[in-house]
Order: C-alpha cells, then structure tokens, then sequence
C-alpha cells in the first residue's frame, strides 16, 4: 500500500501518528503543509517530497528525499546557492505553486490513500490539489484528521467556514478526537464516514510501575503561551493569587513565549518565588514531568483534546484544564481533574487550591486517569486500529 502524508513535517504529532505504521512495509510519503520548515529529527521511514532549494536543514537520516522541481539540481547543498535557484525560479517565473506541486506529485506516485493531517493547512492544499487533478484521474481516498481547534475555533471565523466546507466535502474518511468535533463537522456538512482516535499523536506506552504518589510531588507545570488561542498569562495570574501555598513547590513554565516570560518575572518581583521557564522540553521529556508533578495547569479559549491532559492523566499529574476543549469527554470536573473557563483566574485560582490542599482528591484521580489512558490510548491497541482503518479505507474504495 502506498499512502502519501499531507502534513507539518516538523511536528511531533506528524512523526508519532505515521510512526505507527513504520513497520508494516508499506511505501510511505510525506509532503509538507507549510514550506520553509525542517523535517521533525525524530522521523523515519518516509520519502520526503520538497523542492530542494526550499529545504536549508540537513537531511533526516532513516529518510528518503525527493524534490518535486528541478531534481536535476538537487546535488547542490549549500545554503546560499539554494537561495539565489529559488529566487531566479521565482524572477523567471518557473516557481511551482504547492498546490500543482501536490497534484503532480499525486499524479506521479499514485497513491492509494493521500492522508492530511491538520485543516488550515494541510486540509485546504489537497482541496486545491483534488480541483487541479479533476477529471484527469481518478483521485485517491482521501482520510482526513482533524486536528485541536480546526473546527471549534477556525470553523466559527466567515473567512474559513466555506473553505472548512468545501474540504469536508472531498473527505472520505474523517478522523477527529472527540464527538464534539464529529458534532461540528456535520454541522458543517460533512456527511461521509467519521472515525474517532483520541490522540492526534496515536496512543501512548504505558509504564511499568506505579509512579509516586501525586499528594507527595512538589513541582507544579503550567502550559504557558498567550496568544489569539492561548492564555497562560491567565493560568500565572490565577497561581501569583495563591503564593501563600507555594513556599515548598518548584514552578516549571513550559512551552512559553516572550509575553508569558514576561509575566513570569513579574511573578518573581511580586512573590519572590522563582520559575523555572523550560524550551525545547521533548515527548518524553514531558511524560518525565508529569511524573513528577502534583498539578499541569493548560487553559485556551478553544482546543481539541489536549495532549498536555492526556500525558497529566497518564503519569498522576491533576489536570487544571479549560473547558473549551474536549476535555469533558475524559475529566469529571472535581473527581478526575478542574474544568475551568479560560479567562476567569478567580474560578482557576478556587481550582488550583483546592488541588495542593487537597491530597485525596489528586491521589484518586491519579489512579482513575491512569486506567482510562491505560484502558483507551495503549499503544499497541491505537496502533493496530490504525492500521485496520487504513487497510479497511483502501479495500472499501478501491473499486
């Protein structure tokens, strides 16, 4: 089977979703969403469709690489000489657009299933590319993930609904991570078949032995970006309110930007308790983290399933988590975790209290969680779904 991957190469959902499939011999592809970006250093077992004057990083070992315009060119490597091809390809007016970039490609490798993973980007440029290959031939299945706030936030803004339509629209197989988003889609008019896989990233090894207790942890995480979707400089508000619990813990503020680091020194100057800003933290970085942490803090106005949740519940940190995202379909409010409004810190303050005050309320919950990611997210059981519904697309469309 050949399935070629419409997606951002430097995520770690792109690597962890197609890692899964890495081992069943089927010829893989990818090709990138968005130019100008490094292939993740984690990804194996893909050939790699980017012209290449547009790739200035190094190749990924373990992959294969193929540049879809001028390949007789492609021995050249430096930097600078990369530069000037694309800018006299751009003077001379031989610069391809992706999306015909896309068309070709599919046209040339014949995929039996073309795989976009994320909407706004990956999802609009094979809506294009499909356009540009009709009544040519016949396109291939075309599965879909919808990825966090596609639908929820984009799907509400008039810019994108029509654009949102017209890619469900050429969907066969639509992959989302919750029912809310299964809701949305058709509210949008999708009508074709939906799969739900929890996690955009697949499932999640399950450790060995029991992690220390939660009540007995004395680091604190906080999710920290601010942004149009983001607001960490909420959830640093709502813990600045609780410094007179906060003698005896170590603050870490993880994924940040320059407005949340700015907030977490004048946090310092108010309290005097340091944080701990984190860059760069991998996958199981984080895991180790979560390991270690009594609370992880992640409020945003809109969100899909949040992996930051989702790695809190599987090693016993207690998820403080906005109730704009689909965490209400894994946390009991007050039993599993804190389902709070995002830009309320008097309500997110109440929850992160009651959450290092009370030592019973966060063992249980450790234990609870622990059996829910254990029982719906192991790895080898969201591995072998994956595979069947590829198999499965493939023999359904194949007339």
């Amino acid at each position: 089977m050949r399935i070629l991957f419409v997606a951002m190469p430097f995520s770690i959902h792109t690597v962890r979703w197609i890692s899964q499939i890495n081992d069943t011999g089927w010829d893989l592809h990818l090709f990138p969403s968005m130019k100008f970006q490094p292939l993740h250093a984690e990804m194996r077992g893909v050939v790699y469709h980017e012209n290449f004057y547009d790739n200035l990083y190094g190749p990924v070992p373990g992959n294969t690489y193929s540049s879809s315009h001028m390949p007789y060119l492609s021995f050249i490597k430096g930097r600078l000489p990369k530069k000037v091809i694309r800018k006299l390809a751009h003077i001379t007016g031989i610069e391809t657009d992706p999306a015909d970039e896309l068309a070709e490609l599919i046209k040339k490798i014949r995929p039996d299933i073309i795989h976009s993973l994320e909407t706004q980007h990956a999802g609009y440029l094979v809506t294009q590319a499909k356009k540009k290959t009709a009544g040519k031939f016949p396109f291939p299945v075309w599965i879909h993930s919808n990825w966090g706030i596609d639908l929820h936030f984009f799907g509400r803004l008039q810019k994108h609904i029509p654009l949102i339509r017209e890619t469900l629209a050429g969907v066969n197989i639509l992959l989302v991570e919750g029912k809310r988003d299964e809701t949305l889609a058709r509210e949008l008019g999708y009508q074709s078949k939906v799969r739900i896989f929890p996690s955009v990233g697949g499932g999640f090894h399950i450790p060995d032995g029991e992690p220390a207790k939660t009540s007995s942890r004395k680091k604190i995480l906080v999710k920290g970006t601010q942004d149009i979707i983001r607001r960490g400089v909420v959830a640093l508000r709502a813990l600045e309110r609780c410094a007179d619990l906060l003698d005896e813990y170590e603050i870490i503020l993880y994924s940040s930007n320059e407005i949340t680091r700015a907030v977490a020194e004048l946090f310092t100057g108010h309290t005097g308790k340091q944080i701990t800003i984190l860059e760069g933290v991998d996958h199981a970085g984080m895991l180790q983290l979560n390991a270690e942490a009594r609370i992880n803090i992640c409020v945003n106005i809109s969100d899909g399933l949040p992996n930051a949740m989702l790695e809190a519940m599987l090693m016993g940190a207690f998820p403080i988590q906005s109730d704009t995202s689909l965490a209400n379909e894994w946390i009991r409010s007050g039993e599993t975790g804190m389902l709070v409004p995002p830009e309320d810190p008097d309500v997110i303050e109440r929850a992160i209290r009651e959450a290092l005050l009370n030592d019973e309320l966060v063992d249980r919950a450790a234990v609870a969680n622990r059996i829910q990611i254990s029982e719906q997210l192991e790895y080898e059981h969201i591995k072998t779904s994956v595979t069947d519904m590829y198999r499965n697309a493939a023999k359904a469309f194949s007339s």
